[in-house]
């Protein structure tokens, strides 16, 4: 194929992406004339901030995996960041547990990776059964975290055990998801109808349509969001192949969610945001800590990720300690 060929099938390429792009623009007018008159199960809500006095806390947690010869020395950190907002002002003391791990690559780096994830899971997990003093904790992430579920593997079946007990205990927690893909709102919107939106991808349509939403409301200041959706009908639906995966481990843990999306201001990202049941007064907790423009969405969410961070020089501090500690033979680290 010549350049002019070449030339000519990129050209008809972004015309046939331009004509997609004006067909979903088309149809999220049409969804956004249904919310927007009230024709719709979802509700587009502006949220205030949540009455003082009262205590929220966020959980993340991060890992640091490293080879040292035929050895990964996994490092693992989650952190508490408890925010109390009181008559005083606000307070945001920390609380820190860290695990580290000497993992034998024999297996694969698919297996080590899995576990280095599988132990910062574990840290985040016991460190969520700490909040019970919080009227709501946010977590970094959806409330149902990867790995998904395995019958053969026995550590992530009783990891599973574990969180799945610690989250249907607590009414108090909300994910918040940064990066998401799962299309749980194009699925809703092709379950009522929208088939159109079958190709579409979820973070596009999410952030076309709160645009569109806010020019309606004209409101680009305030806090909104965009809910609620059930995860017992998306996965009762015949559009989910997509999520089979998730699917799997949501029948797992024998809990119901919905989710909806959230964002501060106009300029701000949109986040999805997984809760056990459908409560709009827990979004006030969120407008309450929520800071425009940071990925994270709240301020507490946004330390907690600074703080739990491993870099890579604390990893190599581990390293030499573990190297000065072994002394039964060296260790040769890969290149």
């Amino acid at each position: 194929m010549n350049s002019t060929d070449i030339l000519n099938k990129i050209k008809k390429l972004a015309e046939e992406e331009d004509e997609k792009a004006r067909k979903v623009d088309a149809i999220l007018s049409l969804v956004a004339e249904d919310i927007y008159y009230g024709n719709s199960d979802l509700e587009f809500l502006e949220i205030n901030n949540a009455r003082n006095p009262h205590i929220a806390c966020a959980v993340d947690g991060s890992k640091y995996q490293l080879d040292v010869g035929d050895f990964s020395l996994i490092i693992a950190r989650a952190v508490k960041v408890k925010g109390i907002s009181g008559e005083k002002g606000k307070r945001i003391p920390p609380d820190i547990k860290e695990d580290v791990k000497l993992e034998d690559n024999y297996y694969g780096e698919d297996k080590v990776g899995k576990d280095a994830i599988l132990l910062m899971l574990t840290l985040e997990t016991e460190i969520l059964s700490s909040c019970s003093d919080c009227d709501v904790v946010f977590i970094d992430g959806p409330i149902i975290d990867p790995p998904t579920y395995d019958d053969n593997d026995e550590d992530l079946k009783k990891f599973h055990e574990v969180r799945k007990l610690t989250i249907s205990t607590s009414d108090k927690i909300i994910g918040i998801v940064k990066r998401f893909a799962q299309r749980f709102l194009i699925n809703k919107l092709i379950n009522d109808g929208y088939a159109q939106l079958i190709e579409a991808r979820e973070s596009y349509i999410v952030q076309n349509l709160f645009l569109k939403l806010r020019q309606k409301f004209e409101d680009y200041k305030n806090p909104r969001f965009l809910g609620w959706i059930s995860w017992d009908s998306i996965f009762s639906s015949n559009y989910t192949t997509d999520l089979a995966g998730l699917g799997k481990a949501y029948k797992k843990y024998n809990i119901k969610l919905y989710s909806g999306y959230f964002q501060q201001n106009a300029i701000s990202p949109v986040a999805r945001i997984d809760v056990l049941s459908p409560d709009n007064n827990k979004l006030a907790y969120i407008a309450t800590w929520s800071y425009p423009g940071i990925t994270e969405v709240t301020i507490l969410n946004k330390l907690a990720d600074d703080i739990s961070n491993v870099s890579k020089a604390e990893a190599e501090a581990y390293l030499n300690l573990l190297i000065s500690a072994r002394k039964t033979r060296p260790m040769m680290r890969k290149a």
